[in-house]
């Protein structure tokens, strides 16, 4: 018998979703928006399980006691999903509640419910083949929580660290529909998509990108030219990428397109790109400057030592050089110059693989190149290498050993802390790659349709061509502030930024700027609010200052997406301060000292993006003019960062 159960929810996109997460198990569902609709289907129909929302009861007090005569004699069993003061509510309502589902209910949730309600016997639904899932994804954590958001619909699931491998297991296991990340390195989730409508064999596969930002109509522009169905933002929730995922399988694949031919472009626009295209070239040039660099750090590492040793095999005499001594804080007669003396400052631990390394040497002039770590007069230890080689005999026998050991203990935490900056090399280097590549591809894709409308002679093409040329002003734009942020952070490097002060009135430089920033906050859905500006005069930087301001507040929309954006600004006798205040996802305690550093980031690299520059520039443009900036944060409730400024302007000028 086919499982069977009647979902009692509002009417609404969020209900059709439901019912397609339990009909993708197999399911009989029914729906109904109200009691009385309700009690119709459970007369008429077989139930086995019924799922209601709690405010829809609540509401209705006239037929409940209907709805409890109508499950009896079903025989179906209730479950509410409910918010706790609803849970509340209902009791004095005695209720023949099986479970309680927690609200907001998630897709997954519903399923997993619904499932431990049916008899078990009954609960797989009908014998069919799982759909599969293929998600292709670089990073652990996202292809972790996409397994647990699909977890509870039993799909087969199949998990790819990257672009090319998802083509291959695509070519070898026929996935049902794919879940591609648009930020892996090589070939991203654009590129995956394409290599799909490429193959005949894969081109009807449904292909969903995914990123954890909110697509922008660039974005969506680049996912319809690759023939994607559908570019989805990633939620710690799940609902949303679940929710396409449910209506492309529903939907089956799209019909074979193929994708849009390379055109040609105008020879100004082409020479831009060319150009950005270089620029990239020449960062992944950097790339591998800095990682040979790395590698002769590692040789001089590896060759620097302090000392020497000379062990007399048969005298069993050992010696050790006074700087290997001084190494350790010891004295000429604090060492007992016997290989037991020496054998006694091995870190416990370390002492079998010494003694296994010479052994080796000696027994079989395997070569005797150690790690070990000494004990330092103090109780610390010393990390070290030791190096050494055994002269023999006539007849091969080794009867004496000398060697060199280094104190690489300082070398050691260089070395890690070169990593940690290699690292945040590495990340930048990616990140700034893919924030240039990004616009250039939607560049290209603008002049090619730009390039089409020229060539197709339509009467209409000159208002699809002025479209098509403003949107790619617009990346152009996007293009050379990026490029203007990585020349202007390599200036400041070499000291602090050439200001061209003039007297300024602070309220207008604001009000300016949040008129420009007024299109991007209605794209992230942000109100801003500005309170009342009073004149406020001073010798400033209007330019720096609105490149502070506009940083300010796209920093507020990036993190509070969907939430209000506070702008204020006191203007005191000697100092104004700039506020703006975001309600976002706010930044965790540890991470407030070191925010303003270069490459320094409140969040995961992965999860929103970013060059790791703009509040490095910010901070050395106000301290520049004398201020400075400070912010104040809870994780959860958003940030307010204060940006001060003398009103006199800088102390260098002053004086």
């Amino acid at each position: 018998m086919t499982p069977s159960l009647l979902l009692i929810e509002d009417a609404g996109a969020s209900r059709e979703l439901q019912v397609l997460a339990l009909e993708s198990q197999g399911w009989r569902v029914w729906a109904s928006a109200d009691v009385p609709g309700a009690l119709t289907l459970l007369q008429t129909q077989s139930v086995q399980v019924v799922v209601a929302a709690a405010g829809l009861l609540i509401s209705d007090g006239t037929h409940l006691e209907s709805l409890r005569s109508a499950l009896s004699l079903a025989g179906a069993l209730l479950q509410i999903s409910a918010f706790p003061a609803e849970r509340e509510a209902l009791r004095p309502l005695d209720l023949p509640v099986e479970r309680y589902l927690s609200r907001p209910l998630s897709l997954g949730a519903l399923v997993e419910g619904a499932r431990q309600a049916f008899p078990l016997e009954a609960a797989g639904g009908p014998e069919a083949r799982r759909p599969r899932v293929l998600v292709a994804d670089d990073d652990p954590v996202s292809r972790k929580l996409a397994q647990l958001h699909l977890a509870p619909f039993r799909f087969d699931v199949v998990l790819a660290a990257d672009g090319a491998t998802a083509l291959d297991l695509a070519r070898r296991r026929g996935p049902d529909v794919v879940l591609a990340d648009v930020l892996m390195p090589g070939m991203d989730g654009f590129k995956l998509c394409l290599g799909f409508r490429q193959d005949p064999g894969l081109a009807r596969v449904p292909v969903i990108l995914t990123h954890t930002i909110a697509p922008d109509e660039l974005d969506l522009r680049m996912a319809h030219n690759v023939g994607a169905n559908g570019f989805v933002r990633r939620t710690q929730e799940g609902d949303e990428l679940v929710g396409a995922l449910l209506r492309e399988l529903r939907a089956g694949g799209p019909a074979h397109t193929s994708p849009p031919a390379d055109l040609s472009t105008e020879d100004h626009l082409y020479r831009m790109v060319r150009q950005l295209e270089r620029r990239v070239g020449l960062l992944e040039q950097a790339e591998r400057t800095a990682r040979e660099s790395e590698a002769r750090y590692r040789l001089v590492v590896s060759g620097s030592y302090d000392g020497i040793w000379d062990w007399d095999l048969r005298g069993q005499a050992f010696y050790w050089s006074p700087p290997l001594l001084d190494m350790l804080g010891l004295g000429p007669g604090d060492f007992g110059g016997t290989f037991s003396a020496f054998l006694e400052l091995i870190h416990p631990e370390d002492r079998p693989d010494v003694m296994a390394a010479l052994s080796a040497h000696l027994e079989r002039g395997a070569p005797y190149d150690v790690s070990l770590r000494l004990r330092h007069v103090t109780g610390t230890w010393r990390s070290c290498v030791s190096r050494g080689r055994a002269l023999r005999d006539a007849q091969g026998r080794p009867v004496r050993m000398a060697g060199i050991i280094g104190d690489v203990t300082e070398q050691l935490r260089l070395y890690r802390e070169t990593q940690e900056a290699v690292r945040a090399r590495d990340d930048f280097l990616s990140v700034a790659a893919h924030e240039l590549r990004t616009p250039l591809a939607a560049l290209r894709l603008r002049v090619q349709g730009a390039q089409g409308v020229l060539r197709s002679g339509l009467s209409s093409g000159t208002e699809r061509l002025e479209r098509a040329l403003d949107a790619a002003d617009r990346q152009v734009q996007r293009l050379s502030d990026l490029v203007e942020s990585l020349l202007d952070v390599s200036q400041l490097q070499g000291g602090a930024p050439r200001l061209h002060l003039e007297d300024v009135d602070l309220a207008l430089v604001v009000r300016e700027a949040v008129s420009r920033s007024e299109d991007a906050a209605a794209r992230a859905g942000c109100l801003l609010v500005l309170s009342p500006l009073e004149p406020t005069p001073g010798r400033w930087d209007a330019a720096r200052l609105s490149q502070v301001m506009t940083h300010l507040l796209s920093n507020a929309m990036k993190f509070g997406p969907g939430k209000p954006v506070e702008v204020a600004l006191e203007s005191g006798r000697d100092v104004a301060t700039l506020m703006v205040k975001d309600h976002g996802i706010g930044i965790a305690p540890g991470r407030l000292e070191s925010l303003f550093r270069r490459f320094e980031r409140a969040v995961p690299v992965r999860h929103y993006g970013g060059l790791g520059l703009g509040l490095y520039r910010l901070r050395r443009i106000v301290e520049a003019h004398g201020g400075g900036v400070s912010v104040d944060s809870t994780p959860g409730e958003g940030a307010t960062f204060r940006v001060r400024l003398p009103r006199e302007g800088p102390p260098a000028v002053r004086d």
